[in-house]
């Protein structure tokens, strides 16, 4: 089972975490690290090397920042390591969803990180009327 460890500033890790739980039920293999809004890059890599670590079970870990350049994502993009943990930045709360009703997907770990990016992506919308066509989800798909 991949590990999924969320990174951000502030409680938005925590946030996104306890929604997803809502939407998913127990995330048993995902945790949500919030760092203080002025720790240093070292002191950054060193908390999300230990989050790595505590949600290892041998398949990889997927770790998901907040925002590409800032403290959480330099700090795990210096970790980045293929085929044993991947970083995608600009986590969403439909990212972390569709990872929860993923758990027992087949897909490896490269394989999960370009299907979350893609889900990143495909659920931002602007509201323009009329959505005709569109149609809801239940973070799933």
């Amino acid at each position: 089972m991949i590990g999924v460890l969320i990174v951000t500033h502030g409680a938005l890790a925590d946030e996104l975490l306890a929604a997803a739980r809502v939407i998913s039920g127990e995330l048993s293999n995902f945790r949500a690290l919030s760092l203080d809004w002025d720790v240093g890059l070292d002191e950054a890599r060193a908390q999300i090397a230990e989050g790595v670590r505590s949600v290892e079970r041998g398949s990889g870990v997927l770790v998901l920042t907040d925002m590409f350049g800032d403290t959480p994502s330099n700090a795990a993009f210096g970790l980045s390591d293929p085929g044993r943990v991947e970083v995608v930045s600009g986590v969403n709360l439909p990212m972390v969803v569709r990872l929860g009703c993923a758990r027992d997907s087949e897909l490896s770990l490269a394989e999960t990180a370009r299907a979350v990016e893609i889900k990143g992506r495909r659920s931002i919308f602007r509201a323009v009327p009329p959505m005709v066509g569109t149609r809801g989800t239940d973070g799933c798909d």
